[in-house]
């Protein structure tokens, strides 16, 4: 990597980040969120003498290091949510079934939802700022993680109930809605370039269907008749995912819907 000379303006930042191939959207939130310089006023303050080393900067970014993380918060349908590197970034996906197939498709007013594996928050909150009468939780194992989504919901003023649990083993009562986003990637996959997540959150056994075994056997008791479920699946294992699914709960309608690319990335079943 070429290093470069200190006492560079915005202007000459922008053109190196432009020629090191960040994406115009990565380098706004860059100027907006690292050097906490409005991007908008590039024209204005384009001149002005950026940051003494921008070296340490550039060498995270090609390696590949997440934006949202380097600035430490993403925005997203409205929520800002703050992240580090134990919580996963919300991807494009799960925004699209959330904002476009869940708010078009079911109302969650006066609905008790549970966003099991809930990392940053987002879905938790997104379904409380969409459905404002919903009574919503959120779950995750790990504390800091809790730490991180109770933030982001104090800080977008959104009531949720947060809990601890191992999957469903450690939940009380049940629920009309669970909605999951759990770790669903095979251990060995290849497929997969995310080497700053963490893996807790991402990886689920030899075939990726461990975090699904101990859900769907526990899901029967925490779901309310005529209660519905949504999880997020690899699309590569949606058959395998579905078949589980009626293994565990014969007496589930269950389908896979497709995201926003047309493969397949969510499991739908319904109580009866």
């Amino acid at each position: 990597m070429l290093f470069y000379n200190k006492y560079m303006t915005y202007n000459q930042i922008f053109q190196i980040l432009s020629q090191h191939n960040v994406p115009l959207a990565d380098i706004k939130v860059i100027f907006d969120g690292y050097f906490h310089v409005d991007f908008d006023c590039l024209g204005i303050l384009g001149d002005k003498r950026g940051p003494d080393d921008i070296n340490d900067l550039l060498e995270k970014l090609d390696q590949g290091y997440p934006v949202a993380y380097l600035v430490g918060y993403t925005d997203i349908l409205g929520l800002h949510l703050f992240l580090n590197e134990d919580t996963l970034i919300p991807r494009i996906e799960t925004e699209d079934f959330v904002y476009s197939y869940l708010k078009y498709n079911y109302d969650f007013n006066h609905k008790k939802v549970l966003d099991l594996c809930t990392g940053s928050g987002f879905i938790a909150l997104a379904i409380k700022n969409i459905y404002p009468d919903a009574e919503v939780y959120a779950s995750d194992i790990v504390d800091n993680v809790l730490s991180i989504a109770r933030k982001n919901a104090d800080y977008n003023h959104l009531d949720v109930t947060f809990l601890k649990s191992d999957f469903l083993k450690d939940i009380h009562g049940t629920f009309d809605v669970i909605i999951s986003n759990p770790p669903y990637i095979e251990e060995d996959s290849k497929d997969v370039d995310a080497p700053f997540e963490p893996a807790l959150a991402l990886f689920s056994g030899k075939d990726g269907l461990d975090s699904y075994r101990s859900i769907f056997s526990d899901l029967d008791s925490h779901l309310n008749e005529e209660g519905l479920s949504f999880f997020e699946l690899e699309s590569t294992n949606s058959q395998a995912t579905l078949e589980l699914m009626n293994l565990k709960n014969p007496g589930y309608e269950a389908r896979i819907i497709q995201d926003l690319y047309q493969r397949d990335r969510y499991l739908e079943a319904k109580k009866h």
